[in-house]
């Protein structure tokens, strides 16, 4: 189930890509087209909630976490094919807004169905997620805003939902002593005054907190993590680059992003997760390299070589900075230098994005 998923998902993908690559057609068979590839994946969607359903009811969690999933993405795929069929001068925002309101739909009608914590948590944070994308977008197009300044959002609340994802998950429950490393930290806390019969939390009194807090957290820090990946792939391909600030401020993101990307892993203790960020900084960086001869054009043939060894030498910098080191000052020098980069990364992306976006001109062309 674990090869086939992911396999499933890629071709609802494709296939709500289809839409979008055939040349036009008689309005009519254009329109039967789209339609019959909107309805198969809504029932694709449907039948992937009843296994889902079906799973949870056999205890079976995981399979039903993946099932859950596989509807929410299959309904998220309909919505985009079936935004092919409305006219629109915005077709890329109206393709986002239709897949943010079919994917919360979808979650929001199974949040009534499931029980399960680690189905509620994961249903949660999908809806929360499709609701603030589907106001962006609609934002966007009751502004009129360019497609560029849409993504340069997208990877400022990508960037600063990875960042603070756990803080947004995470609630203690008050007038608690509590370990916050089962929270997912390495800290103490208090909250509130504490009484005379405090006591710390087991492992039973916090199980059901942690199955829910744990999909929350995990499906949050996906969903912001694509998030980056995918906004920044926006922004990268619509940047004005016959703008010298724009040229820039798109390679002082670029820089960021990947630079973020690479170094947040050191703070997850979970292999997935390091896993998932050091592939989007792999992918943000591929997007790089291929948009960069656009940002600077000056170089001409040398661009190639200077790519090369500006991806080499901050490949082995990476590597070398993420390599274990022994105890004593020259390891806590290491990393307090990646914290502080990585820090560095966190503030100056989500500017970069916007100013690469335009935001400085479209702000002036509204005034």
């Amino acid at each position: 189930m674990h090869l086939a998923m992911p396999v499933i998902m890629g071709l609802a993908a494709c296939a709500a890509m289809l839409p979008y690559g055939f040349t036009p057609m008689d309005a009519t068979i254009s329109f039967r087209f789209i339609a019959s590839i909107a309805a198969a994946l809504m029932l694709a969607a449907v039948f992937a909630d009843h296994a889902s359903l079906s799973r949870s009811k056999r205890h079976e969690h995981n399979a039903a976490a993946w099932y859950l999933t596989a509807g929410i993405w299959l309904a998220m795929c309909a919505g985009t094919a079936g935004a092919a069929l409305i006219p629109t001068s915005h077709p890329v925002i109206v393709a986002v807004f239709c897949m943010a309101c079919a994917g919360g739909i979808e979650a929001a009608v199974m949040s009534t169905r499931v029980a399960h914590p680690q189905l509620t948590g994961t249903v949660r944070v999908c809806m929360i997620v499709f609701l603030l994308t589907a106001l962006g977008c609609a934002a966007a197009i009751c502004l009129d805003a360019r497609p560029a300044i849409l993504a340069a959002f997208g990877v400022a609340m990508g960037i600063w939902g990875v960042q603070m994802m756990a803080n947004l998950i995470v609630r203690v429950p008050d007038r608690y002593l509590v370990q916050w490393r089962r929270y997912m930290t390495r800290r103490w806390t208090v909250r509130g005054s504490i009484p005379e019969d405090a006591r710390m939390l087991t492992d039973d009194d916090v199980h059901e907190d942690m199955q829910r807090f744990l999909a929350q957290y995990t499906a949050g820090t996906i969903c912001c993590t694509v998030c980056v990946a995918l906004s920044f792939l926006a922004l990268a391909a619509s940047v004005d680059y016959t703008v010298v600030l724009d040229r820039i401020a798109f390679i002082v993101a670029g820089a960021s992003i990947v630079l973020y990307l690479a170094l947040k892993p050191r703070q997850s203790g979970r292999p997935f997760e390091r896993f998932l960020m050091r592939g989007a900084a792999v992918a943000s960086l591929m997007i790089v390299v291929v948009f960069l001869p656009s940002a600077l054009p000056q170089w001409g043939a040398q661009m190639p070589v200077m790519i090369i060894g500006v991806c080499g030498v901050a490949g082995l910098a990476l590597g070398f900075g993420m390599i274990s080191q022994s105890n004593g000052f020259y390891s806590l020098a290491l990393s307090r230098i990646g914290d502080g980069c990585c820090f560095a990364a966190l503030c100056f992306a989500p500017v970069a994005a916007l100013l690469s976006a335009g935001l400085v001109e479209w702000l002036r062309g509204i005034v």
